[in-house]
């Protein structure tokens, strides 16, 4: 029988599969975090090295192209190199398109998110993602000795636990259950 851990409360739960809510802080959970008691997992394991950049006199239309032609969902945004904020797919969604604002006249530091929520490369995962659940946000900026080494985001920390739930939910359909809408 596995291990799960709640992300927001830490509370562990034993079974094949999990609830849709802790049963200790009663929150309803999209995803559980398989627990593991040898050695728990870092951030660092997570870690995405190398993330996109741009600079904060850019438009955002110039992030939203630099996402889409690189297969990301956020942009770090730099001032002569140095990152201070980040802009999502989520930002450009809200605060330009649902604005009806030109992107391309929308410079990207008047959308960031700022100042950047970091997080130690040897973190453990879970305080992470506490961290993550208590700013209410996806995406942190990891360091190691105080330089940032990259980006944790909710896609990493899931990515194969939610390929591997998908690939065994598809399994389990078959033909007949499948209905066109």
């Amino acid at each position: 029988m596995a291990k799960w851990e709640c992300y927001r409360c830490s509370y562990l739960f034993e079974g094949d599969s999990t609830p849709e809510e802790c049963p200790n802080c009663h929150y309803s959970l999209t995803f559980w975090i398989e627990h593991v008691e040898e050695k728990p997992s870092t951030v660092r394991s997570f870690v995405k090295t190398d993330p996109l950049t741009i600079d904060a006199n850019e438009s955002a239309y110039d992030a939203a192209r630099e996402m889409r032609e690189n297969g990301e969902g956020n942009v770090l945004i730099t001032i002569k190199g140095v990152p201070v904020g980040i802009v999502t797919e989520r930002d450009i969604l809200n605060k330009v398109a649902a604005e009806d604002l030109p992107a391309s006249k929308v410079l990207v530091r008047k959308i960031m998110s700022s100042p950047l929520i970091t997080v130690a490369a040897d973190t453990l995962l879970s305080e992470a993602i506490k961290l993550m659940a208590k700013h209410h946000i996806r995406t942190l900026v990891v360091t190691d000795n105080g330089n940032p080494i990259g980006l944790l985001n909710q896609r990493a920390i899931i990515g194969d636990q939610f390929r591997v739930a998908r690939k065994a939910g598809e399994e389990e359909v078959s033909e007949p259950q499948l209905q066109q809408l």
